[in-house]
């Protein structure tokens, strides 16, 4: 998903970010398992049309993102997350994503965030790791859609 790719490269040019996790800690979708704390985990949880019609062929998208800022320490974590949320609220512009075609992005907004502690593998306190999300609400422009017209096959 493009706008995945968008926050992901947001972040690895997000000076605070980098500066704590580096730019080669920020992933999209998963971590490897051999990846070293702290690091970031960019996620989609939804991508809609922003004002929706039957007959539209409108392009402004509202994606729903989460930012999962990952670490063995919960001030670590928390600070990840603020750093997130400092360099990202209120982005907008346009970046260029693997895709080689420009995206526009009219605002990064941040929703919220919460914080959990998982155990890991072996169920232990340990072994667990503090998860500090930050939900976003992203406002971009897709690429035009050219609808399939249906037909039964008859």
């Amino acid at each position: 998903m493009r706008f995945v790719e968008a926050i992901h490269l947001i972040l690895q040019q997000a000076p605070t970010v980098v500066g704590f996790v580096g730019a080669g800690n920020i992933f999209q979708t998963f971590a490897p398992p051999t990846a070293a704390f702290p690091f970031i985990v960019v996620g989609a949880q939804s991508d809609e049309p922003a004002s929706p019609t039957l007959s539209s062929k409108d392009t402004l998208r509202r994606a729903t993102v989460v930012v999962d800022c990952i670490s063995t320490s919960l001030a670590d974590s928390a600070r990840i997350a603020d750093h997130v949320r400092y360099d990202l609220d209120k982005s907008k512009g346009s970046i260029m994503p693997i895709t080689n075609t420009a995206m526009v992005i009219q605002s990064v907004i941040i929703t919220n965030d919460s914080m959990t502690f998982d155990l890991g593998s072996d169920g232990g306190e340990n072994a667990g790791v503090f998860v500090c999300s930050v939900n976003i609400k992203i406002y971009y422009v897709a690429t035009t859609p050219v609808p399939v017209t249906l037909t039964t096959g008859l």
